[in-house]
């Protein structure tokens, strides 16, 4: 990406930054909800880490936007996490403290940000449904194959399909449903292909040329659509978005069974920038389906029973309900620390591919 293109790009990347940044804070939201209706102190919640670059206090908050944008979090008093500053109110014991609560709202409180992430993907799934717009979900299969949205500077937009146009044929092999677009296109990825569409009720044909497969990676052929699907009923619009919601969250955790396989498809924070930013130029329901995947993905990496991540929170607090006490603060905040260091590292290496990636090595 030279400087002009970055120039160019610089509304959709901050439109990009600032979609990811509402998730990080929809997320740490509610964690600080249900803290409060907890009655826990909360002395600060900040959006990234490290040094602050911005602080409003409303009430006893202070409210903080941070130098690296990797997360958030919500500083509640009597808890001691990495990579929370001071936290001058860590090893308070009062009846406002964290870890004077009892399990079940413990528990509630670290699980909030996760229920807040599947709402807002389950609401902004079931807008799209209800609106109609790209389609979403494993229903797309079967729908005939009219184009929402062409993304730029792939293969579908140099080949010069439009919204709304409607594919009939490929390689005169006539197609009524997205599926059977993508069965008849992988086994011609790498050569021109003609591809008959129907254009305002005019049928013309135009020439197509996917890329090539990768060698030693899974041939799917990259068309640079998204596929459009009829506005619903509200009832039809919730039971879809809660239907792929569903889906999704399945998808996800089937990622981890398949992790090696999976690896090759990682991507890091400037991947995940990249990507919206792309998704931006489509318009807001593109951009909006991709933020409820990305918030779905936050849900599911936070049920992770990792240490730094909700998931490894809530084991560490059904450990103590079991034993009967808490665990040593020494010996947790080692974990923490070790986890800390290697999700850090994790994101280092992955943040190193991305510029490789994006600079087209």
């Amino acid at each position: 990406m030279d400087l002009l293109m970055l120039i160019y790009n610089l509304p959709s990347i901050i439109i990009a930054l600032l979609g990811v940044c509402f998730l990080i804070f929809f997320h740490e939201l509610g964690h600080f909800i249900f803290a409060k209706l907890f009655g826990v102190h909360t002395p600060s919640f900040s959006i990234g880490f490290g040094p602050r670059l911005f602080k409003k206090r409303i009430w006893d908050t202070d409210f903080v936007i941070s130098a690296i944008p990797l997360g958030g979090y919500v500083e509640m008093a009597g808890s001691a996490e990495v990579g929370q500053g001071e936290q001058a109110y860590a090893n308070s014991t009062d009846e406002r403290s964290f870890n004077q609560k009892p399990y079940w709202q413990k528990m509630l409180i670290m699980f909030g940000g996760i229920l807040f992430n599947l709402v807002f993907a389950y609401a902004a799934l079931s807008f799209l449904f209800y609106v109609g717009g790209p389609c979403v979900g494993s229903t797309c299969k079967t729908r005939a194959p009219f184009i929402d949205t062409v993304a730029e500077n792939l293969p579908a937009a140099k080949a010069g399909f439009k919204p709304y146009d409607k594919i009939i044929s490929i390689n005169n092999q006539p197609v009524t449903t997205i599926e059977q677009v993508t069965e008849k296109l992988t086994p011609l990825m790498g050569k021109q292909t003609p591809v008959e569409i129907e254009r305002n009720g005019v049928k013309q044909t135009l020439t197509l040329e996917l890329a090539a497969p990768i060698a030693n990676k899974a041939a799917t052929p990259l068309l640079g659509v998204y596929w459009h699907t009829p506005a619903v009923s509200l009832s039809q619009a919730l039971s879809e978005g809660w239907q792929t919601t569903w889906n999704m969250i399945k998808e996800l955790f089937g990622i981890f069974k398949g992790f090696k396989k999976a690896q090759a498809s990682l991507g890091g924070p400037l991947m995940l920038i990249a990507q919206v930013t792309s998704c931006v130029k489509g318009g807001y329901k593109v951009c909006l389906f991709m933020l409820a995947f990305i918030s779905i993905n936050l849900a599911v990496f936070n049920m992770l029973p990792l240490p730094i991540f909700d998931g490894g929170q809530a084991l560490f607090f059904t450990i103590e309900a079991l034993i009967g006490k808490p665990l040593k603060d020494e010996t947790r905040y080692k974990i923490h620390y070790a986890t800390w260091l290697l999700v850090m590292a994790l994101v280092v290496y992955l943040t190193y591919r991305d510029i490789f990636t994006l600079l087209g090595f």
